[in-house]
C-alpha cells in the first residue's frame, strides 16, 4: 500500500499540485494578452485589413497621369493622279500625350505634343505657280480640357470605386476584430477548463487523503480486533478508487496545460498554475441597458451598417449614371511649321476651340434596373440588421437568465456541501463509537466529493457564461 501511495505522490508531482501549493501563476488577462502577442491569428487578421486597403488604393490609379506615345509612318499614292499632287506622299509623325482625371471636378485634362514631316516625293512643278515646299515640318502643342456638367459632375462616378473600397476596408477591419475576439473567447473557455481541472485535482487529492486516513485507521482497528477484515478491504477499495480518480484527472490536467502552452507558444506555462477564482460572483447587467448598448455598439451589427452605407453610396453612383452626359470641351493649340526643321519649332500660331457634347440613351433601362435592384438590396440589409439585432438580444437574454439561475444553483450546491460535510462527520463519529458501518462513512465521503465536484463544474459553467457575456458585449477585445 505504501508503494501505491508513493506512485500517487510521484504522479501528482509530475502533473502538478493543486493551486494551493507554491507555484508561478498566470491570470486569465495575462494569458489572453500573451496570445495577442504570440499567436499567428492576430497577425493574419491584421494582414487581411492590409490586403483590403491595397485593393481600395488600386482605385487611386485613375487619378494618375497617363502617358502615351507612338511614332507612325504612312506612304500614300494619291488617286486619281493630278498634275498638282505628287505620285507618292510620305508622312512621318511622332507624338507624346499625357492625360489626367481630376476627382474633385470630374474633368479630363490632356496635354500633347507632336512633330510631323510631310514629304511629297517627285512632286511636279508648274512654272509660275508656288506649290509650297515638297518637304514640310510641323509641330503642335495642344491643351484640352473636358468638364462634365450633368453626369459625373464633381467626379461623383470617378470616386465611386475608391469610396466603395473604403467601406470594404471598414467592414474587413470590424470582421477581423470579431474573429480575434471569437478566438479569445474560445481560449478563455479553455483557460476556465484548466482552472476546473486544477480544482477537480484538489478535490480528488483531498478525497484520496481522507481514504488513506480511513484505511490507516481501519488497519489499526483490525490489529486491535475491533473491526472485521471486510472493513479493511472496504477502506482499501476506497483508496484504490480515489487513486484512480487522481491519476485520471491529473492526466487531463497535464494535457490541457500542454495544449494551452503550445497555443500560446509559452513553454514555461507547463509549470504554472492558473490564478482564477471559480467561485467569484459576477456582476449581472440590466437587460434593457445592455440590449440598448448592443444595438448601438455591437461589433456584429457594424458590418451590416457599413454594408448599408456602401449600398447607399453605390445607389448615389447608379442614380448619377442615369443622368444624361453633357460635356463642355475646350482646346488650345499652338503650332508652327517650316521646310527647315529648326525653324519649325517657334509655335507662333494658335487655334482655339470650344464645344458642347450631349449624350443620353433613350429609356436608359440598364442603369434604371441596376438602381432599382440596389434599392432592394438596401432594404434587405436593413432587415438583416434587425434580424441580427434580435438574435443578439435573444442571446443576451439567455445568458443573463442562465447567470441568474446558476447563482441560485451555486447557492444550493454550497448548502449541499455543508450538509454532506455534516453527514460525513456524523457517520465518522458513529463509526468511531462502534454504532455505524464503514460503508456508510465511505459512501458519505464519496457524496461529499461529488457535491464539491458538482459545485466546481457549475461554477466553471457560470464563469464561462460571464466570459460569453463579455464577448457578446465586445469587452474581451477593445478596439
Amino acid at each position: 500500500m505504501n508503494r501505491s501511495r508513493n506512485i500517487i505522490i510521484i504522479l501528482i508531482g509530475l502533473f502538478g499540485w493543486p493551486a494551493t501549493t507554491a507555484a508561478q501563476t498566470i491570470t486569465l488577462d495575462n494569458y489572453l494578452s500573451g496570445l495577442k502577442q504570440s499567436h499567428p491569428l492576430f497577425e493574419r487578421e491584421a494582414l487581411s485589413v492590409g490586403v483590403e486597403e491595397f485593393s481600395r488604393d488600386a482605385n487611386l490609379g485613375s487619378k494618375d497621369w497617363v502617358i502615351s506615345s507612338g511614332p507612325s509612318f504612312v506612304r500614300v499614292k494619291p488617286l486619281p493622279p493630278s498634275i498638282l499632287t505628287a505620285p507618292t506622299v510620305e508622312q512621318t509623325s511622332i507624338g507624346l500625350e499625357a492625360q489626367r482625371i481630376f476627382w474633385k471636378t470630374g474633368g479630363r485634362l490632356g496635354v500633347s505634343w507632336s512633330t510631323d514631316l510631310l514629304n511629297q516625293i517627285d512632286r511636279p512643278s508648274i512654272e509660275g505657280f508656288d506649290l509650297g515646299p515638297a518637304k514640310y515640318y510641323q509641330n503642335n502643342a495642344i491643351l484640352t480640357y473636358s468638364q462634365p456638367l450633368l453626369q459625373n459632375f464633381k467626379g461623383e462616378l470617378d470616386r465611386l470605386g475608391y469610396d466603395l473600397g473604403e467601406y470594404s476596408v471598414k467592414s474587413v477591419t470590424i470582421q477581423s476584430l470579431e474573429h480575434q475576439e471569437d478566438f479569445l473567447l474560445n481560449m478563455g473557455l479553455e483557460y476556465i477548463s484548466w482552472v476546473l481541472l486544477v480544482e477537480q485535482t484538489a478535490i480528488a487529492t483531498e478525497r484520496l487523503r481522507l481514504a488513506e486516513q480511513q484505511f490507516d485507521q481501519a488497519k489499526k482497528k483490525r490489529a486491535a480486533n475491533i473491526i472485521d477484515e471486510v472493513d479493511v478491504l472496504r477502506a482499501e477499495d476506497a483508496v484504490r478508487i480515489a487513486e484512480q480518480g487522481v491519476v485520471l484527472i491529473n492526466a487531463q490536467l497535464k494535457g490541457k496545460r500542454a495544449e494551452l502552452a503550445v497555443i500560446a507558444q509559452q513553454a514555461d506555462l507547463t509549470g504554472m498554475q492558473p490564478d482564477f477564482d471559480l467561485y467569484t460572483k459576477v456582476t449581472i447587467p440590466d437587460f434593457e441597458t445592455a440590449a440598448a448598448d448592443l444595438r448601438q455598439n455591437s461589433r456584429i451589427l457594424k458590418p451590416l451598417d457599413i454594408q448599408r452605407q456602401q449600398l447607399e453610396r453605390q445607389q448615389s453612383g447608379l442614380d448619377e449614371s442615369i443622368k444624361p452626359q453633357l460635356y463642355f470641351n475646350t482646346q488650345i493649340a499652338l503650332k508652327s511649321g517650316n521646310d527647315v526643321f529648326g525653324d519649325a519649332m517657334g509655335l507662333n500660331k494658335n487655334d482655339l476651340g470650344a464645344s458642347l457634347q450631349f449624350s443620353y440613351p433613350l429609356g436608359n433601362r440598364a442603369a434604371r434596373n441596376r438602381a432599382q435592384k440596389n434599392a432592394l438590396q438596401v432594404r434587405q440589409v436593413a432587415l438583416s440588421h434587425e434580424d441580427a439585432a434580435l438574435a443578439l438580444e435573444a442571446a443576451l437574454q439567455s445568458i443573463l437568465i442562465q447567470l441568474e439561475d446558476f447563482e441560485r444553483a451555486l447557492e444550493v450546491n454550497r448548502r449541499q456541501i455543508e450538509t454532506a460535510k455534516l453527514r460525513t462527520q456524523e457517520e465518522e463519529e458513529r463509526y468511531t463509537k462502534g454504532r455505524g458501518d464503514l460503508a456508510f462513512v465511505i459512501q458519505s465521503q464519496d457524496s461529499e466529493e461529488r457535491a464539491r465536484l458538482t459545485y466546481a463544474q457549475n461554477a466553471a459553467t457560470y464563469q464561462g457564461l460571464k466570459l460569453r457575456l463579455s464577448s457578446l458585449m465586445d469587452e474581451l477585445l477593445i478596439d
